[in-house]
């Protein structure tokens, strides 16, 4: 690519984090995911046998033992850090490698089982596995009687 190319690409990036930050505040996802550092690409899936919400991030370089999930009510949060390696200086001829610290914060959806999650790193790939909660069948609610009949 080019030098004009290159130049699109980090406006595009740019726009993709406000838009994303935007998103999050219209959303109620609390405060707005960061803008600065690295944002790492989220797959979501609804898997089957046994039902669950699949949620995968790419997050290659990152240390795992420097990423943090947490879930509450419906919004998962995903932090960490990947860190730029240091000692040699380095001439940038071409960067687009994202580098310092993020924050995903994604809408489950769907009711979840938080004690089940489970958080997989393998090869660049965090999975978060969130098994659905049980649905309940209608419950009985006694009816109070007052007065005569």
């Amino acid at each position: 690519m080019g030098r004009a190319e290159d130049d699109l690409l980090v406006q595009y990036r740019q726009l993709e984090h406000e838009l994303d930050r935007m998103f999050t505040e219209l959303a109620g996802g609390g405060r707005p995911a960061r803008t600065a550092g690295m944002r790492p690409m989220a797959d979501v899936w609804l898997a089957d046998d046994p039902a669950r919400v699949v949620v995968q991030l790419d997050v290659a370089g990152v240390d795992p033992a420097a990423i943090s999930v947490e879930l509450e009510e419906d919004l998962l949060v995903v932090r960490g850090e990947r860190r730029r390696p240091t000692g040699e200086r380095r001439v940038y001829q071409h960067a687009e490698i994202e580098w310092g610290r993020f924050e995903r914060r994604l809408r489950v959806g769907v009711p979840v089982e938080v004690g089940a999650a489970t958080a997989d790193y393998d090869n660049g790939m965090l999975t978060i596995t969130l098994p659905l909660a049980r649905r309940r069948g209608p419950e009985t609610v006694p009816v109070n009687v007052r007065g005569d009949l």
